[in-house]
């Protein structure tokens, strides 16, 4: 491998979940930045239905938090993915949602940002969307959480037994299932 393809790889491998964020806030023009990423992510049939809502407002990540998302509510930017909710394109919003999700956990992290994704819980879409004025017919899949890393806090934890990864050899099958 060349040295710029092993710092790729390292660069996409080292992705991590952030919990913690410092109180720092994040200037617009970073933000303009990673929303012009996530402008550009590719959707089926090229229709870019997903929009972005962008949340500073402190209660309002505080009760996402509440509601499931515990990482927005010490997160500078909370990012909601909202899809028109239609139930035809549904597993198609579903992946919509995905690639859109990852370029801006990758273009978060290539500015130097922690970044992590959560899923609001039980009645938790339904209050963010009144919240946020969301219409009633759209839907919230998934939140994205944004900020600087607390490091500090990331070594406080304790480690979970399931970090890691599994062998590829469990992961992956050549030519054939099985």
């Amino acid at each position: 491998m060349t040295q710029q393809r092993n710092e790729n790889i390292r660069f996409l491998r080292n992705l991590r979940a952030v919990r913690d964020y410092t109180s720092d806030p994040i200037p617009d023009e970073v933000i303009r930045d990673l929303i012009e990423v996530g402008r550009w992510s590719g959707s089926a049939s090229n229709v870019q239905a997903t929009e972005l809502v962008v949340v500073r407002d402190s209660a309002i990540k505080q009760r996402m938090s509440e509601l499931g998302a515990r990482p927005a509510a010490s997160a500078a930017v909370v990012l909601v993915i909202v899809t028109p909710g239609n139930t035809e394109r549904h597993d198609l919003e579903v992946f919509d949602n995905g690639r859109l999700v990852e370029r801006l956990l990758l273009a978060a992290k290539a500015v130097g940002l922690g970044s992590n994704i959560a899923t609001l819980k039980e009645e938790g879409p339904e209050v963010i969307k009144e919240a946020l004025g969301i219409p009633a017919e759209r839907r919230i899949w998934t939140v994205v959480t944004l900020g600087y890393p607390d490091e500090a806090a990331h070594k406080a934890r304790p480690k979970s037994p399931t970090a890691g990864r599994k062998p590829s050899e469990a992961f992956v099958h050549w030519d054939r299932y099985g």
